[in-house]
């Protein structure tokens, strides 16, 4: 099932049935013409509900939320089954009155983030989890960061491409819901914390129209909460399956090689072992140690990391392929 947290949604104006004036009007005028009139809600009250913008020149609105929105629900996700909950929710405020049959068949998503709910058998928990994700060899180019605050524990996956937004995110939701202060004062805050302990969170955000029907074929919102893609699947899948996935421990380590080839290795090898294969650490290191273009060498010292570290990796491709499951399920 599809399940979304935010997202901004587009109406046409014929969805509103009424729309309160307590809005920050906004009009321009060139001479006689007006050539802008909007109406703008932003502190609403209510958790999950960001904004409300109504454009009256171009006749349409754009309301931005999250499950946030749904109260004890949240875990559920904007999806086919609670749209209406969260829906009616924002016709609670009296801001303004949404025609529901209207709003499912007429309007589209503009921005989405896609979740996935996954609790992992892995042996691997906690910080140990999302550094071995940190870690993982990829097919594509992504920067890896690794997170861990006081409120975050988790990965970032940050695509290199210069024209489009692209990044996922794995994290501990409940290490975020605990520092979370508007839900400490909702009334409702065990039930969602029971709901998401041992909860790993995949998070895809897709800010394009073109992103979206990539994966729905459509930006409708009946069409996309009902669609049976999974997107953060096949996502992580292409992320993570190699073309050329040469498992090295086949050969023995000076085989066919160069003295020179040696000595690299063995200087490689050296640093890998003085980091204990914290490969954070690694990269630091050889960042201190050179003043530009320190990225010239890792991509030699990343093949001698992985070659070594053999013990890890079988776990880390169990790990893998049982992310890969529940994604899928």
């Amino acid at each position: 099932m599809v399940r979304l947290d935010s997202v901004k949604i587009l109406l046409p104006n014929e969805c509103l049935n009424y729309v309160s004036d307590r809005g920050i009007q906004t009009q321009d005028k060139r001479r006689n013409d007006i050539v802008k009139d909007k109406v703008s809600f932003t502190n609403t009250g209510i958790r999950g509900l960001k904004n409300i913008h109504i454009d009256r020149m171009r006749h349409t609105t754009t309301i931005e939320l999250s499950s946030k929105i749904l109260e004890g629900n949240y875990i559920e996700g904007i999806n086919k089954n609670t749209i209406i909950q969260a829906l009616e929710k924002i016709n609670y405020t009296n801001l303004v009155s949404l025609n529901l049959n209207k709003v499912l068949d007429n309007g589209s998503f503009l921005k989405i983030d896609i979740t996935d709910n996954i609790k992992l058998d892995n042996q691997k928990q906690g910080e140990m989890l999302y550094r071995t994700l940190a870690n993982i060899p990829l097919a594509q180019k992504y920067h890896t960061s690794f997170w861990k605050t006081n409120s975050n524990l988790g990965v970032v996956w940050q695509g290199d491409q210069k024209t489009k937004k692209d990044r996922i995110i794995f994290y501990d939701k409940s290490i975020e819901l605990r520092k979370d202060k508007s839900l400490k004062n909702s009334g409702y805050q065990n039930k969602v914390l029971r709901d998401f302990f041992g909860v790993n969170r995949f998070e895809q955000n897709i800010t394009s129209l073109k992103d979206i029907r990539h994966y729905y074929q459509n930006t409708g919102i009946t069409e996309v909460l009902n669609s049976t893609t999974k997107a953060n699947y096949l996502k992580f899948t292409k992320m993570v399956n190699r073309n050329t996935d040469i498992d090295l421990r086949l050969f023995g380590y000076f085989e066919g090689m160069k003295f020179f080839e040696i000595r690299s290795f063995m200087g490689d090898k050296g640093i890998c072992e003085m980091f204990e294969f914290d490969w954070h650490r690694i990269e630091r290191f050889v960042r201190t140690h050179n003043e530009s273009n320190y990225r010239r060498f890792l991509p030699s010292l990343k093949k001698v990391y992985n070659m070594l570290n053999v013990e890890n990796k079988a776990s880390d491709f169990d790990l893998i392929e049982e992310i890969k499951q529940k994604l899928y399920a």
